[in-house]
């Protein structure tokens, strides 16, 4: 290669290499220079630590546009990190408020030069909503029939009888009692208390103090008892008919304290004559029905009808 083509290559590459480095110290410079950018739809969110209350849903807006300024190289990296403007509220005083954002509220990774400049727009409305915290009757829920032999004596004892619930008024106050997980009677052999869950379905908005609650089902042997001379009586009264026969036997069934502690003279069987009407020597079947057993004993009358009649003149 002659003189000349030595001295062309060797400038060329001289050129270039300074013009490569020209380019390295202007974008490091370019990099370097303070820069503006703004960033839309910065998600904003309440940071709440009044334990008297909870949020009546979401800020309005729940987004803002945030301008930064700072190295470009900066900004850049931020628009990638995602910031988010977090509202820190320790007491609420009202249930509606409007807020004036603040930039140290704007949360970003460290970024060396960073600054918030302007926030779009500045004030979001905050809703909130009381705690509010009662007590409610337990529920206890049984399904099937006890095992042979078996009869209720009593209602359902549950232990305690309330469960606490804490959370959002308006919630609150839709709950008038709580019910138990569904009980198998089938399942019941004794008055021994077991231990059932609280059934929470729809209720996970709320705290349920306690979850589990003892319950005793009082339960006994069942018994028959035949009880004879229960009167029949006629709704409404009337003096021109008479029944017959005019007392039947009852038998009543349910747990021994209950039949044997029954009180024969509080039951009666009645016959409607509402509609009836009759002729001189006419008679009519009526349907009885048994009235005055207390809760949880069964019975049933000797026959389901009886006969009525005109009364006969003189």
């Amino acid at each position: 290669m002659s003189l000349p083509s030595r001295l062309l290559a060797r400038n060329w590459t001289l050129k270039i290499s300074a013009l490569g480095l020209a380019l390295l110290l202007w974008i490091s410079v370019r990099v370097e220079t303070p820069d503006r950018h703004e960033l839309p739809d910065i998600p904003v969110r309440v940071e709440l630590n009044d334990p008297e209350w909870l949020m009546a849903g979401e800020p309005l807006p729940t987004t803002v546009s945030v301008r930064f300024s700072g190295p470009s190289r900066e900004l850049i990296r931020m628009a990638m990190d995602r910031p988010n403007v977090v509202i820190p509220v320790d007491l609420v005083h009202r249930e509606d408020t409007t807020v004036i954002l603040r930039s140290q509220w704007v949360r970003v990774q460290d970024r060396p030069g960073v600054t918030v400049d302007d926030i779009q727009p500045s004030s979001v409305r905050l809703a909130f909503e009381a705690i509010e915290r009662v007590s409610v009757p337990i529920l206890v829920r049984a399904t099937g029939t006890l095992p042979s032999g078996l009869a209720m004596a009593g209602s359902p004892e549950a232990h305690p009888a309330e469960v606490r619930l804490t959370g959002r008024a308006s919630r609150v106050e839709e709950v008038d009692s709580v019910p138990l997980e569904v009980v198998d009677l089938a399942e019941v052999h004794s008055s021994d208390f077991q231990v059932i869950p609280v059934d929470t379905t729809g209720l996970s908005e709320l705290q349920l103090t306690p979850t589990v609650v003892s319950v005793r089902f009082p339960v006994e042997t069942e018994v028959e008892r035949v009880v004879s001379g229960i009167p029949v009586v006629l709704t409404p009264e009337r003096e021109d008919v008479e029944v017959s026969p005019s007392t039947l036997t009852v038998t009543v069934m349910g747990a021994r304290s209950l039949v044997e502690g029954l009180d024969p003279t509080t039951l009666r069987l009645v016959a409607g004559v509402d509609d009836v009407t009759l002729e001189d020597d006419e008679e009519e079947e009526v349907s009885v029905t048994l009235e005055g057993l207390p809760d949880l004993v069964r019975g049933s009358p000797s026959q389901s009808t009886v006969t009525v009649r005109p009364v006969e003149a003189g």
